[in-house]
């Protein structure tokens, strides 16, 4: 008896109008702009997108070029929807600032099938620890589980103060400036 495996993709992708752009191929996709960029690496130009249609909290990232091939166009939309996505690093920078926590449904963004572990980890990892609207020498973040089934991210003070140990040449580049933008 052979088994079917079921192809799950997850992030979503939006063709731009012809009619609205300059490029040959212009798309709008729910994953961030750092992972796109990651994803994509130097097969088609990564741009975040600033406008409101589709707006930039749920479509952060564009894919744009010119004088592209239907080979490179297919390759370009299998890697993006074979990607997880995560909420904009922007959006969870935004609500710190503001609100002091960020809250999410991982259904909306994770596999059903991943447990609770794994989201968390998953979770952790795409945050932009570096910024310090998330960590600081004197705060840091918590992630926990809402009763209603929410991923939820905090500001908490740390118990003394955090000097990071720079011991390799790839801490010094990390450490060498301050966070930019995210």
């Amino acid at each position: 008896m052979q088994r079917i495996r079921e192809v799950v993709y997850l992030a979503r992708i939006i063709h731009c109008h012809p009619a609205r752009t300059k490029y040959g191929y212009h798309i709008y996709t729910d994953l961030d702009f750092w992972d796109t960029r990651k994803i994509l690496r130097d097969i088609a130009s990564v741009r975040r997108n600033f406008s409101n249609d589709p707006p930039g909290d749920i479509f952060p990232t564009q894919v744009v070029a010119n004088n592209i091939n239907r080979a490179t166009i297919k390759v370009i939309e299998k890697r993006l929807k074979k990607a997880v996505p995560s909420p904009p690093r922007h959006v969870i920078v935004h609500a710190m600032l503001f609100d002091g926590f960020f809250e999410f449904d991982p259904t909306t963004y994770y596999p059903s099938h991943w447990s609770r572990s794994r989201m968390m980890r998953f979770t952790y990892q795409r945050l932009p620890l570096e910024q310090s609207a998330l960590c600081s020498p004197y705060k840091t973040i918590r992630i926990s589980w809402t009763k209603e089934g929410k991923i939820r991210i905090e500001r908490v003070q740390r118990k003394e103060k955090y000097d990071p140990i720079i011991r390799t040449k790839k801490d010094v580049i990390r450490y060498r400036f301050g966070p930019s933008c995210f």
